[in-house]
């Protein structure tokens, strides 16, 4: 399972990453086909190249990619870049006004989600 977050704490991000035991990876091109999860904590892109660099990346991986979840979509450019170059079946937004534990709750609600469907494909 290879999840994409967007504008998360780094404590929850910490947190998602033991619950479902997925290593923290840097870029998407650190994708593994099968096997072992991993969960890509996106930054705010500084510059235009860096978004470019970021979409075309995640766009190679798209196939590989089973969840993008963006926290704070109000008002927010990169929001609208990662789910053009997301499957829109795999975008999920979640409000940014969440405190850390209503956000670990609905980031898990989507990840049991993701996970039951993988599970129900792999029988």
């Amino acid at each position: 399972m290879n999840i994409v977050l967007y504008g998360f704490p780094e404590a929850t991000t910490h947190r998602l990453a033991r619950h479902y035991a997925l290593r923290i990876i840097e870029h998407p091109d650190q994708f593994a086909d099968g096997g072992t999860g991993a969960l890509l904590p996106l930054m705010r892109a500084a510059s235009n190249r860096q978004r470019l660099e970021l979409y075309n990346a995640l766009l190679r991986h798209e196939e590989q990619i089973d969840a993008v979840i963006v926290c704070g979509v109000e008002g927010c450019s990169m929001a609208t870049m990662l789910q053009y170059g997301s499957t829109q079946s795999r975008f999920y937004a979640l409000s940014g006004t969440l405190d850390e534990e209503e956000l670990f709750t609905e980031a898990q609600l989507i990840l049991d989600a993701r996970f039951a469907e993988g599970n129900r494909l792999n029988l």
